[in-house]
């Protein structure tokens, strides 16, 4: 088995030899050692500069007792979001995090974008007086700035797709009739298949319609599927149609106490996470149970609407 000293030995030619590297990148050049591993070497070493450029949001782990996390995971953090460097690479390392910081900004815009586009197609099928009753918004990584467009696998249909799914929520006003809202979901489902499977687009987008008295009634934070319904809201983009509604859903958040929640459970998982760092920054990385495994890796994590 290889020592974590080994390890740092070898980041250390990497970093020398190719200048600032992200963690999937010394991953790469290094693909014989754990992944937690090559983690703990980094973080253990006091001879890497280490520059963090994610912002960090909530999720609900529904494999963990709907446990909160924050994401981008431990994981991801590391190889997505994370630069080291030596010493004297301080210049590069500052120029490379802002390169960096901006691609995964063009990449959400040119997401966001998308999602402007899908929702002018379903304006167009409106009145000017439907459109007045209705918002929309975006949420998830998107919202934060944070998306990629490294290819995986959709889920459902097996397609190949552009990293980050586009997550769109509609509130309707209650005074707006049920057709409108079938009007709205037919041409959702319509677009989601184009954007998919097009060859210029290969992208997922997810999206739901909801009243907005079911929005507020799920701003009571009481089981999982309110939870993760007002965290979307909370984190959200405001995209189309009626920003007045908007801003009664907004206003609602506030009045009813849900931001405060959920900022609550923010500095909790905070907590968590820093408590996890600590812990796994010495445990054996060949022989870690289930539980503390889960703490670095992916789990099924699910921000699913409702």
């Amino acid at each position: 088995m290889v020592s974590i000293s080994e390890i740092e030995e070898r980041i250390l030619q990497t970093l020398s030899e190719k200048g600032p590297q992200l963690g999937k990148e010394l991953a790469f050049a290094m693909s014989d050692i754990p992944v937690l591993a090559l983690w703990q070497a980094c973080f253990r070493s006091q001879s890497f500069l280490i520059s963090h450029f994610a912002s960090y949001y909530l999720r609900y782990d529904i494999t963990r007792e709907d446990q909160v996390r924050l994401s981008p995971s431990i994981l991801r953090d590391f190889l997505s979001f994370t630069l080291f460097g030596l010493p004297g690479q301080r210049e590069q390392m500052i120029e490379r995090q802002g390169s960096l910081s901006n691609m995964h900004r063009e990449i959400s815009r040119e997401k966001i974008a998308l999602a402007q586009s899908a929702m002018k197609a379903v304006f167009l099928k409106l009145t000017r007086e439907t459109r007045s009753q209705l918002c929309a918004f975006i949420a998830g990584d998107l919202a934060y700035f944070l998306a990629h467009n490294e290819p995986r696998e959709h889920a459902a249909s097996g397609e190949m797709v552009k990293g980050s799914d586009v997550d769109i929520v509609i509130i309707l006003s209650d005074a707006l009739p049920e057709d409108v809202k079938e009007t709205i979901d037919g041409e959702m489902v319509r677009l989601k298949s184009i954007y998919l499977r097009h060859p210029d687009y290969r992208q997922e987008i997810d999206f739901i319609t909801k009243r907005q008295s079911v929005m507020e009634r799920q701003f009571g934070y009481g089981d999982i599927h309110d939870k993760i319904a007002s965290k979307i809201a909370y984190e959200s983009m405001f995209l189309g149609g009626s920003l007045t509604l908007y801003m009664e859903v907004r206003e609602a958040m506030s009045r009813l106490g849900v931001d405060k929640l959920i900022e609550a459970d923010f500095d909790h998982a905070l907590k968590d996470r820093k408590n996890a760092m600590r812990k796994l920054l010495h445990v054996d990385a060949t022989t870690i149970d289930d539980e503390t495994r889960s703490l670095f890796y992916f789990s099924q994590e699910r921000v699913e609407f409702s």
